[in-house]
């Protein structure tokens, strides 16, 4: 587990991160091939996360190969039910 001021120690690795606040509730999941790149290179929710919370939300992450990462980051988001993580109802 990192803050949000290490995004330079996150793997450059494929998998699925939790986003939590200092108390531990979990605001947003995601996934990356390359979760170091992800963070490292201005993910879209970090302004909103900072927002939330400044500087004291934490970040945890798991391995997860390429070809499980959607089942992997679904589980996790029905799990968790992030408030950052807003569903889309699937086109028809």
């Amino acid at each position: 587990m990192i803050t949000i001021r290490q995004l330079h120690e996150l793997p450059e690795t494929s998998g699925v991160y939790r986003v939590m606040d200092i108390h531990g509730v979990t605001l947003y999941i995601g996934q990356a091939k390359n979760i170091h790149h992800r963070w490292n290179s201005g993910h879209h929710k970090l302004s909103e996360i900072v927002a939330i919370c400044g500087t004291d939300a934490y970040i945890t992450w798991v391995e997860v190969p390429e070809w499980l990462l959607n089942r992997a980051e679904n589980a996790a988001v029905v799990a968790y039910k992030p408030q950052l993580n807003t569903r889309k109802p699937p086109v028809v």
